[in-house]
């Protein structure tokens, strides 16, 4: 991969040369690398805009807990032929983040963060002080934002202008990732009470909470493996794609809970974003600066 790096609007930008032919594997199952760009911050979470084709990617930029005003949110062209990291500032250590219509809604350590696509900037904040750390994000089809609370055990949902508490339990143990289907809020867990090196002491699991009672179950585990869970992503209508953040993996379970086929990353592989009819997978890798993206053969 080659990258030549140039100025535009005051942005660092990254051009990179798409390859192919690059194979990752594990378990019969196996990745082909698409395109890398590297230079982000402590990317975290990334998203797909398919009025624009390109991907936004959230920054962290330094301490993930830091309330320090120095992360941004960049993009990435969907072929990967170019990028700007900071093409919104403003922002402390951004994770979680969705699109809906033409706002990109951003998980910011104790705050939402609304931000207008058409207008490159931040048009709302909402704020959650007794929160612990935000993390993950999710926009169901009618519009509702869920946020999880990372440390706190929480998840909030956006209503009445404002970010309320949803749901309070330590049955989440640990929430990270959020996806809506069928009446149900998924939840990617990552184990109870993690530790700074991010180890926990159970291992983290799939949940599904119903949007109508907040019962929370967990997708059953056929055969135990341990796991500590980052991003999520509904696969057509009978699986699901997790990140495993401290391994390095893709894992794909199915409804009913079982582990169908496990893709080899790389460790600190975050919040990812999958494209079905493409069969894409885009991955921030939080502690080594880049983005790739892979197709799923």
């Amino acid at each position: 991969m080659v990258f030549a790096k140039s100025k535009e609007k005051g942005n660092e930008v990254y051009k990179s040369i798409t390859i192919t032919g690059g194979n990752v594997r594990s378990c019969g199952a196996d990745l082909s690398e698409l395109w890398t760009v590297e230079g982000f911050k402590m990317p975290e979470s990334v998203v797909y805009d398919t009025k624009r084709d390109r991907f936004y990617v959230s920054n962290v930029n330094m301490g993930v807990m830091e309330q320090d005003n120095n992360g941004s949110i960049g993009y990435i062209a969907a072929d990967g032929s170019h990028s700007v990291v900071d093409w919104v500032s403003g922002l402390s250590s951004p994770k979680g983040i969705d699109l809906y219509n033409n706002y990109l809604y951003v998980a910011d350590v104790k705050e939402l963060v609304v931000i207008d696509v058409d207008k490159e900037k931040i048009v709302a904040r909402y704020l959650a002080p007794e929160s612990g750390i935000l993390n993950g994000l999710t926009v169901s089809e009618n519009g509702d934002v869920f946020v999880s609370d990372w440390i706190g055990n929480k998840i909030f949902k956006l209503q009445d202008h404002g970010l309320a508490l949803w749901l309070d339990s330590t049955d989440l143990e640990s929430p990270n990732g959020l996806w809506v289907s069928d009446q149900y809020l998924y939840v990617s867990a990552w184990g109870k009470n993690p530790a700074k090196d991010f180890s926990t002491e159970t291992s983290g699991m799939l949940k599904r909470i119903s949007l109508k009672t907040k019962v929370i179950n967990n997708v059953n585990q056929k055969g135990h493996r341990w796991m500590n869970l980052d991003g999520i992503h509904k696969k057509g209508a009978s699986s699901w794609y997790v990140s495993d953040f401290k391994t390095g993996e893709l894992l794909q379970i199915n409804n009913n809970g079982k582990l169908e086929e496990t893709y080899k990353l790389e460790p600190s592989a975050a919040d990812f974003y999958y494209i079905d009819d493409k069969k894409m997978v885009i991955v921030p890798y939080l502690m080594s600066n880049k983005v790739v993206a892979y197709k799923v053969n």
